[in-house]
């Protein structure tokens, strides 16, 4: 059974299901105001921390029917980004090898690797190796110390 909280009072289904359909538009107009502002939104490498993390969500478009549906084909894309990924690990990244293997193939290694997310609609992008890898305490505390003073 669902509830929903409003004004401090716990509503049950019953008594907020006729603002169901206020509820889902108003989702769906915060949606789009969010895609819009972000779109075109490119994050710089040196930009991003460690443990830092992309996450997407999988989306089919029914163009004819203007209706849009999640799309379970994470674990399918995974598979295939894998599979290309590991075509590269027998090269090191200095060699004329990976620079003709990226050159036959129309494709360059990638620094992140591709993850399952939440359900098979949601994928989630990490960095193969972690940013700014830090060995030495001091230094790290000495980067945490310098994100805590901007």
């Amino acid at each position: 059974m669902g509830f929903l909280t409003v004004n401090g009072r716990l509503l049950t289904y019953n008594e907020y299901k006729h603002l169901i359909n206020q509820y889902r538009a108003q989702g769906i107009l915060q949606f789009i105001r969010l895609y819009n502002v972000h779109k075109d939104r490119e994050i710089a490498p040196e930009d991003l921390h460690w443990g830092e993390e992309i996450e997407y969500k999988l989306y089919k478009f029914d163009k004819d029917n203007q209706r849009v549906f999640l799309s379970c084909d994470a674990d399918s894309i995974i598979d295939e980004f894998s599979d290309q990924s590991k075509m590269f690990e027998a090269f090191s990244e200095s060699t004329e090898e990976m620079k003709e293997c990226e050159l036959l193939t129309g494709r360059q290694k990638t620094d992140f690797k591709l993850l399952p997310e939440f359900g098979n609609w949601m994928i989630e992008a990490v960095p193969n190796d972690p940013y700014d890898t830090y060995l030495d305490p001091a230094q790290l505390l000495s980067c945490v110390e310098k994100i805590a003073n901007r």
